[in-house]
């Protein structure tokens, strides 16, 4: 699997590299692997480019822990009380198709121009989706497994902890990869927008002005460095705790 990721990585930089060369499409708008090889390499090397780079990370990490937090435990108690999650559907849904930028004027008019503003609205860019992936988790347990451990005395902690808890596990982690893509969407929107100094979104924004392209492209990259990271660890701890998946 890793030869093919190789070689379909070679392929795709052997094209780029002879459209920048000799295509039609002029530098400035498609610049080569090898610049955007060096912009990458100075964005790195330089304290803005790292400063960048951590901010970036770091409103991430915050904000989709928080989320997390936040969603795993309430996904589970509306999981469970059916009615009350009956009676709240309607809210959830309509958030749900609620572009999560949309909100950022809230955020801002609540918390101000700061970090506080962004990572609030990563945490409910991406908490949203944790949520409501873990209340189909729940809802989706299979009610026999249930019955059987009742019929063993079992209490209604141990049936959550034991049985429910972790037939939702399969749908929380599918959450948690999509929830970490919403997250970041969300955050590198946020940072392109006003009051942001430093972060991954305003490299972007800032470079593209200038038709900076191939800084343009390492700052996508390095977002998609870290989203691909994170997900990987996530397929990680999942591929343990749900040691049961495929057989």
């Amino acid at each position: 699997m890793r030869k093919i990721h190789f070689a379909s990585v070679s392929i795709a930089i052997v094209i780029w590299w002879a459209i920048a060369e000799y295509g039609s499409i002029a530098k400035v708008l498609l610049p080569s692997p090898g610049e955007v090889f060096n912009s990458l390499k100075t964005i790195l090397l330089s304290d803005s480019g790292f400063k960048h780079t951590s901010f970036t990370l770091y409103r991430t990490i915050v904000s989709f822990s928080i989320g997390i937090i936040i969603a795993i435990p309430l996904g589970i108690f509306f999981g469970i009380q059916k009615k009350l999650y009956g009676f709240f559907e309607w809210i959830i849904e309509f958030f749900r198709c609620v572009p999560a930028s949309a909100m950022y004027p809230i955020f801002l008019i609540f918390l101000g121009f700061g970090d506080g503003a962004k990572i609030a609205m990563g945490a409910w860019g991406g908490g949203l989706v944790v949520f409501i992936n873990t209340i189909h988790g729940v809802n989706n347990a299979k009610n026999s497994r249930k019955v059987m451990a009742m019929t063993k005395h079992a209490s209604f902690w141990q049936i959550l902890r034991k049985i429910t808890f972790f037939e939702a596990l399969p749908f929380i982690f599918v959450g948690l990869r999509t929830g970490i893509a919403w997250n970041m969407i969300v955050i590198i929107v946020a940072e392109m927008l006003i009051g942001t100094k430093y972060g991954l979104g305003r490299l972007i924004y800032d470079a593209s002005i200038i038709f900076d392209t191939a800084s343009v492209i390492s700052g996508i990259f390095l977002i998609g460095l870290i989203g691909y990271s994170i997900n990987k660890i996530i397929v990680y701890f999942e591929t343990r705790m749900i040691h049961w998946k495929g057989h």
